[in-house]
Protein backbone atom coordinates (compact mmCIF):
# COMPACT_ATOMS: atom_id res chain seq x y z
CA UNK A 1 0.00 0.00 0.00
CA UNK A 2 1.29 3.57 -0.90
CA UNK A 3 0.88 5.80 1.69
CA UNK A 4 0.91 8.85 -1.23
CA UNK A 5 -2.13 7.69 -2.80
CA UNK A 6 -4.36 7.37 -0.20
CA UNK A 7 -3.26 11.16 1.09
CA UNK A 8 -3.95 12.14 -2.88
CA UNK A 9 -7.77 10.32 -2.79
CA UNK A 10 -8.47 12.14 1.07
CA UNK A 11 -6.92 15.71 -0.52
CA UNK A 12 -9.61 15.33 -3.58
CA UNK A 13 -12.42 14.43 -1.24
CA UNK A 14 -11.96 16.95 1.17
CA UNK A 15 -11.47 19.51 -1.41
CA UNK A 16 -15.13 18.17 -2.83
CA UNK A 17 -16.33 18.27 0.55
CA UNK A 18 -15.28 21.66 0.82
CA UNK A 19 -17.04 22.75 -2.03
CA UNK A 20 -20.27 20.99 -1.85
CA UNK A 21 -23.24 22.47 0.66
CA UNK A 22 -24.92 19.57 0.83
CA UNK A 23 -22.05 17.62 2.56
CA UNK A 24 -21.30 20.53 4.74
CA UNK A 25 -24.78 20.32 6.23
CA UNK A 26 -24.24 16.30 6.30
CA UNK A 27 -21.64 17.28 8.54
CA UNK A 28 -22.71 20.03 10.74
CA UNK A 29 -26.51 19.75 11.18
CA UNK A 30 -26.42 16.09 12.74
CA UNK A 31 -23.71 17.51 15.18
CA UNK A 32 -25.17 20.70 15.76
CA UNK A 33 -28.50 18.93 16.43
CA UNK A 34 -27.65 16.37 19.03
CA UNK A 35 -25.37 19.06 20.56
CA UNK A 36 -28.50 21.32 21.17
CA UNK A 37 -31.15 19.25 22.16
CA UNK A 38 -29.52 17.72 25.28
CA UNK A 39 -28.73 20.75 26.81
CA UNK A 40 -32.30 22.44 25.87
CA UNK A 41 -33.30 19.21 27.85
CA UNK A 42 -31.32 20.10 30.54
CA UNK A 43 -32.11 23.77 30.47
CA UNK A 44 -36.08 23.62 30.69
CA UNK A 45 -36.52 19.95 32.38
CA UNK A 46 -33.50 20.85 34.62
CA UNK A 47 -36.12 22.25 37.05
CA UNK A 48 -39.11 20.65 36.65
CA UNK A 49 -37.05 17.19 37.98
CA UNK A 50 -36.20 19.26 41.33
CA UNK A 51 -40.21 18.97 42.20
CA UNK A 52 -40.53 15.03 41.09
CA UNK A 53 -42.29 13.54 43.73
CA UNK A 54 -40.67 10.90 45.96
CA UNK A 55 -43.61 8.07 45.02
CA UNK A 56 -41.98 8.23 41.42
CA UNK A 57 -38.83 7.07 42.96
CA UNK A 58 -40.08 2.98 41.94
CA UNK A 59 -39.86 3.86 38.52
CA UNK A 60 -36.21 3.63 38.97
CA UNK A 61 -36.12 0.69 41.21
CA UNK A 62 -34.40 -1.55 39.08
CA UNK A 63 -31.97 0.77 37.86
CA UNK A 64 -31.30 1.87 41.63
CA UNK A 65 -30.44 -2.21 42.14
CA UNK A 66 -28.15 -2.14 39.55
CA UNK A 67 -26.15 1.39 40.79
CA UNK A 68 -26.52 1.36 44.59
CA UNK A 69 -24.44 4.40 44.69
CA UNK A 70 -27.54 6.31 43.37
CA UNK A 71 -29.02 5.07 46.34
CA UNK A 72 -28.59 8.49 48.42
CA UNK A 73 -29.20 10.94 45.22
CA UNK A 74 -32.41 12.85 44.81
CA UNK A 75 -35.33 11.36 42.51
CA UNK A 76 -34.77 14.63 40.93
CA UNK A 77 -31.13 13.71 40.75
CA UNK A 78 -31.46 10.44 39.59
CA UNK A 79 -34.50 11.20 37.13
CA UNK A 80 -31.58 13.56 35.49
CA UNK A 81 -29.06 10.89 35.30
CA UNK A 82 -31.36 9.09 33.23
CA UNK A 83 -32.03 11.47 30.91
CA UNK A 84 -28.43 12.55 30.72
CA UNK A 85 -27.30 9.13 30.09
CA UNK A 86 -29.92 8.99 27.29
CA UNK A 87 -28.53 11.96 25.19
CA UNK A 88 -25.15 10.63 26.01
CA UNK A 89 -26.04 7.60 24.08
CA UNK A 90 -27.11 9.67 21.32
CA UNK A 91 -23.78 10.94 20.78
CA UNK A 92 -22.54 7.62 19.75
CA UNK A 93 -25.47 7.73 16.64
CA UNK A 94 -22.85 10.76 15.59
CA UNK A 95 -20.19 9.35 13.89
CA UNK A 96 -22.56 6.60 12.54
CA UNK A 97 -24.97 9.21 11.09
CA UNK A 98 -22.02 11.81 9.44
CA UNK A 99 -19.86 9.05 8.15
CA UNK A 100 -22.90 7.01 6.31
CA UNK A 101 -24.53 10.42 4.70
CA UNK A 102 -20.42 11.16 3.70
CA UNK A 103 -19.36 8.14 2.55
CA UNK A 104 -22.63 7.67 0.24
CA UNK A 105 -22.55 10.89 -1.01
CA UNK A 106 -18.78 10.02 -2.08
CA UNK A 107 -19.09 6.77 -3.41
CA UNK A 108 -23.00 6.53 -4.90
CA UNK A 109 -22.19 10.33 -6.50
CA UNK A 110 -19.42 9.19 -8.49
CA UNK A 111 -21.61 6.20 -9.74
CA UNK A 112 -23.75 8.69 -11.16
CA UNK A 113 -21.51 11.53 -12.41
CA UNK A 114 -18.73 8.32 -13.85
CA UNK A 115 -16.07 10.35 -11.90
CA UNK A 116 -14.72 7.68 -10.47
CA UNK A 117 -13.81 5.86 -13.88
CA UNK A 118 -10.90 7.96 -14.54
CA UNK A 119 -9.47 6.88 -11.03
CA UNK A 120 -10.08 3.13 -11.20
CA UNK A 121 -8.03 3.12 -14.65
CA UNK A 122 -4.84 4.07 -12.35
CA UNK A 123 -2.73 2.27 -10.86
CA UNK A 124 -4.25 2.97 -7.31
CA UNK A 125 -5.44 -0.13 -5.51
CA UNK A 126 -8.53 -0.74 -4.34
CA UNK A 127 -7.59 -1.41 -0.89
CA UNK A 128 -6.22 2.46 -1.58
CA UNK A 129 -9.17 3.54 -2.81
CA UNK A 130 -11.41 2.88 -0.08
CA UNK A 131 -9.04 3.76 2.73
CA UNK A 132 -9.08 6.98 1.30
CA UNK A 133 -12.56 7.43 0.80
CA UNK A 134 -13.23 5.89 4.17
CA UNK A 135 -10.84 8.45 5.84
CA UNK A 136 -12.64 11.13 4.07
CA UNK A 137 -16.14 10.15 5.89
CA UNK A 138 -14.77 9.05 9.42
CA UNK A 139 -12.66 12.13 10.14
CA UNK A 140 -15.17 14.57 9.77
CA UNK A 141 -17.65 12.86 11.58
CA UNK A 142 -15.12 12.22 14.27
CA UNK A 143 -14.07 15.56 14.52
CA UNK A 144 -17.79 16.96 14.62
CA UNK A 145 -18.74 14.25 17.11
CA UNK A 146 -15.89 15.20 19.91
CA UNK A 147 -16.22 18.93 19.37
CA UNK A 148 -20.02 18.24 20.11
CA UNK A 149 -19.27 16.19 22.89
CA UNK A 150 -16.92 18.81 24.38
CA UNK A 151 -19.20 21.20 23.88
CA UNK A 152 -22.00 19.87 25.45
CA UNK A 153 -19.64 18.89 28.48
CA UNK A 154 -18.36 22.46 29.44
CA UNK A 155 -22.23 24.19 28.63
CA UNK A 156 -23.53 21.49 30.92
CA UNK A 157 -20.93 22.41 33.42
CA UNK A 158 -23.40 25.54 33.70
CA UNK A 159 -26.78 24.62 33.36
CA UNK A 160 -26.54 21.52 35.59
CA UNK A 161 -27.20 22.29 39.33
CA UNK A 162 -25.89 19.02 40.61
CA UNK A 163 -22.52 18.40 41.07
CA UNK A 164 -22.71 14.40 41.55
CA UNK A 165 -25.15 14.88 38.16
CA UNK A 166 -22.47 16.33 36.61
CA UNK A 167 -20.00 14.00 37.39
CA UNK A 168 -21.82 11.53 36.02
CA UNK A 169 -20.51 12.96 32.51
CA UNK A 170 -16.36 12.41 33.64
CA UNK A 171 -16.85 8.77 33.74
CA UNK A 172 -14.61 6.58 32.58
CA UNK A 173 -16.90 4.94 30.24
CA UNK A 174 -17.72 8.23 28.16
CA UNK A 175 -13.91 8.72 27.34
CA UNK A 176 -13.67 5.15 26.58
CA UNK A 177 -17.09 5.37 24.14
CA UNK A 178 -15.65 8.40 22.20
CA UNK A 179 -12.51 7.21 21.88
CA UNK A 180 -12.62 3.68 21.00
CA UNK A 181 -16.70 2.68 20.11
CA UNK A 182 -17.07 6.30 18.26
CA UNK A 183 -14.03 5.68 15.44
CA UNK A 184 -15.00 1.63 15.03
CA UNK A 185 -18.88 2.93 14.66
CA UNK A 186 -17.47 5.26 12.35
CA UNK A 187 -15.60 2.69 10.41
CA UNK A 188 -18.60 0.26 10.67
CA UNK A 189 -20.63 2.90 8.74
CA UNK A 190 -18.66 3.34 6.16
CA UNK A 191 -17.81 -0.55 5.53
CA UNK A 192 -21.32 -1.44 5.12
CA UNK A 193 -21.57 1.84 2.97
CA UNK A 194 -19.08 0.15 0.57
CA UNK A 195 -20.88 -3.10 0.51
CA UNK A 196 -23.65 -1.56 -0.53
CA UNK A 197 -22.77 0.64 -2.60
CA UNK A 198 -21.66 -1.69 -4.63
CA UNK A 199 -25.26 -2.90 -5.76
CA UNK A 200 -26.88 -0.40 -4.90
CA UNK A 201 -27.55 3.22 -7.07
CA UNK A 202 -28.99 5.69 -5.14
CA UNK A 203 -27.85 7.44 -1.97
CA UNK A 204 -31.07 7.43 -0.07
CA UNK A 205 -31.18 3.47 -0.17
CA UNK A 206 -27.96 3.36 1.09
CA UNK A 207 -29.07 5.62 3.60
CA UNK A 208 -31.92 3.96 4.45
CA UNK A 209 -30.34 0.34 4.89
CA UNK A 210 -27.53 1.95 6.38
CA UNK A 211 -30.08 4.06 9.00
CA UNK A 212 -30.85 0.54 10.79
CA UNK A 213 -27.26 0.25 11.96
CA UNK A 214 -28.31 2.98 14.86
CA UNK A 215 -31.06 0.79 16.21
CA UNK A 216 -28.55 -1.34 18.33
CA UNK A 217 -27.46 2.05 19.86
CA UNK A 218 -31.32 3.21 20.60
CA UNK A 219 -31.84 -0.16 22.28
CA UNK A 220 -28.88 0.06 24.47
CA UNK A 221 -30.16 3.46 25.55
CA UNK A 222 -33.60 2.11 26.22
CA UNK A 223 -32.04 -1.32 27.96
CA UNK A 224 -30.55 0.83 30.11
CA UNK A 225 -33.51 3.26 31.08
CA UNK A 226 -35.79 0.25 32.36
CA UNK A 227 -32.92 -1.30 34.21
CA UNK A 228 -32.53 -4.35 31.68
CA UNK A 229 -28.80 -3.15 31.21
CA UNK A 230 -25.43 -1.24 32.51
CA UNK A 231 -24.06 0.79 30.59
CA UNK A 232 -20.44 1.04 31.96
CA UNK A 233 -16.48 0.28 30.74
CA UNK A 234 -16.54 -3.30 31.20
CA UNK A 235 -20.00 -3.19 28.78
CA UNK A 236 -18.41 -0.42 26.11
CA UNK A 237 -15.11 -2.25 26.31
CA UNK A 238 -17.02 -5.35 25.14
CA UNK A 239 -18.87 -3.64 22.40
CA UNK A 240 -15.43 -2.10 21.31
CA UNK A 241 -13.91 -5.92 20.36
CA UNK A 242 -17.35 -7.00 18.92
CA UNK A 243 -16.98 -3.71 16.86
CA UNK A 244 -13.61 -4.71 15.50
CA UNK A 245 -14.34 -7.84 14.69
CA UNK A 246 -17.50 -6.77 12.79
CA UNK A 247 -15.83 -3.68 11.02
CA UNK A 248 -12.95 -6.56 10.09
CA UNK A 249 -15.35 -8.37 8.56
CA UNK A 250 -17.27 -5.86 6.20
CA UNK A 251 -14.49 -3.92 5.36
CA UNK A 252 -13.25 -7.53 3.81
CA UNK A 253 -16.41 -8.04 1.98
CA UNK A 254 -16.65 -4.64 0.74
CA UNK A 255 -13.05 -4.96 -0.78
CA UNK A 256 -14.06 -7.89 -2.48
CA UNK A 257 -17.72 -6.85 -3.69
CA UNK A 258 -15.86 -3.50 -4.93
CA UNK A 259 -14.30 -5.56 -8.02
CA UNK A 260 -12.93 -2.35 -10.29
CA UNK A 261 -13.05 -4.32 -13.57
CA UNK A 262 -16.53 -5.21 -13.02
CA UNK A 263 -17.55 -1.24 -11.41
CA UNK A 264 -16.24 -0.15 -14.70
CA UNK A 265 -18.76 -1.76 -16.78
CA UNK A 266 -21.53 -2.19 -14.73
CA UNK A 267 -22.10 1.73 -13.70
CA UNK A 268 -22.07 2.33 -17.70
Amino acid sequence: MKPYRVFAVLRREMQEIVKSRGLLLAIFLPALFLTLLPLGGIAFLGRALDNVSSGDAQDFARLLTMMPELKTWSVGEVASYVILEQFLTMFLMMPLIISLSLASQSVISEKQTKSLEPLLATPIRTSELLLGKGLTAMLPALAATWVAFLIFLLAGRLLIDSPRVYSSLLQPKWLVAMLALAPLLSLLSVSITVVLSSRVNDARTVQQIGGFVVLPIVILGVAQTVGLLLLNVTTFVIGAIILAAADILILRLGVRLFQREKILTRWK
